[in-house]
């Protein structure tokens, strides 16, 4: 196996390949490795990465794991973690895996080269669309019923967050899902005064056991109902400035594949940072619609998000089920085409963030 690697890097060099520096030893350690753990998987050990035509002097390889796959693929350096400690500028590579019974049907891996296909292969939602998007979120959902229930007369973009004990959360969480809405668990955590968050809050005081134990539980009663796509902190000022507290919120997300949006109830939150660290995809809320009164404020808010929706090209917004919230929101919802922007739903817009970022290492 490492002489077949040696030949062909000895190969690409003859074609004018250049890769400089320490990369290149960990890209060779890392084939070696990966080729030993197929092999003992009873995979066909002859496992290797093909520069493709686009690399340029001083380029390093970063070779991705096939996701497409029905068998384990070669995991060399997979994942937003290993990207985000690339050099600046990547050139990827095609994994070639010679055909085993149970990857016989599996096509070649072909990934981004570049720009341009890097970002057509990240996209998640259309490449084409390119006006500034605004995701919208709906939190304290499920308890009081009548008000809960208007917020699923919102466009399926909006996204609806759900209290976990809320008396009406799980008919309204289905029907909403049913609808096309995305559904988040609203998660209660402690704050800093003495408002009450609820029951079942996640407390600084509790033990990690009990933080996961409080949290699973949230999870599994409102997951059998319907699919959720992430987190939101319900108050949380004390508890999201609290690192080992997230740390156990953000395995949990981890697990399950879960997204967690900061509603940043404080500017201490370490929510982002323990996001990160466990490879859970965050995004932050922008600007909270109405935590002042009236149809004017909630409009004031609403022309601040559109302005940060055009200048950043994406902008995330939180409201509440207030009786004067909804009427604007479901005026103002109608008018985003003719201005030029569109609501996605919170997912999307952490993929439009991720890409961003993606894109700033190419460049």
């Amino acid at each position: 196996m490492q002489q077949r690697i040696s030949h062909h890097l000895a190969r690409s060099a003859s074609k004018g390949l250049v890769v400089r520096h320490m990369p290149v030893l960990a890209f060779l350690a890392g084939l070696v490795v990966g080729a030993v753990l197929l092999g003992a998987a009873g995979l066909a050990p002859s496992v290797f990465a093909t520069a493709n035509s686009h690399v340029l002097p001083n380029d390093h390889i970063v070779a991705l794991a096939n996701n497409h796959t029905a068998a384990p693929a070669p995991v060399i350096a997979t994942g937003k973690r290993a990207l985000a400690a690339a050099p600046p500028r990547m050139v990827f590579s095609e994994i070639i895996v010679p055909p085993t019974r149970a990857l016989a049907e599996a096509e070649p891996v072909l990934l981004a080269t570049g720009k341009r296909d890097l970002l057509a292969d990240i996209t998640t939602g259309s490449i084409h669309d390119t006006r500034p998007a605004i995701a919208l979120m709906i939190d304290d959902l499920g308890i009081v019923p009548d008000r809960s229930a208007h917020a699923l007369r919102l466009p399926a973009e909006v996204t609806l967050s759900f209290l976990p004990y809320g008396p009406v959360s799980r008919p309204l969480a289905q029907a909403a899902s049913a609808k096309g809405h995305e559904i988040f668990l609203h998660v209660p955590m402690e704050p800093s005064g003495n408002a009450d968050p609820g029951p079942g809050a996640l407390l600084t005081r509790d033990s990690d056991t009990r933080l996961r134990e409080k949290l699973d539980n949230q999870i599994a009663d409102m997951g059998a109902l319907v699919p959720i796509a992430g987190i939101n902190n319900h108050m949380g000022s004390r508890a999201t400035a609290d690192r080992r507290v997230m740390d156990e919120v953000m395995r949990g997300a981890a697990e399950r594949g879960f997204v967690f949006v900061d509603s940043v109830t404080t500017p201490r939150s370490t929510a982002r940072a323990s996001a990160a660290a466990h490879d859970v995809d965050f995004i932050a809320r922008d600007i909270f619609l109405d935590h002042g009164q009236g149809p004017d404020f909630v409009l004031a808010q609403l022309a601040e998000l559109e302005h940060q929706a055009r200048t950043r090209g994406v902008a995330v917004a939180i409201a509440h089920p207030h009786t004067t919230t909804l009427d604007v929101l479901s005026v103002w919802v109608n008018g985003l085409e003719r201005k030029g922007l569109r609501l996605v739903p919170m997912s999307e817009a952490i993929a439009l963030e991720n890409r961003k970022r993606m894109l700033a290492m190419v460049e």
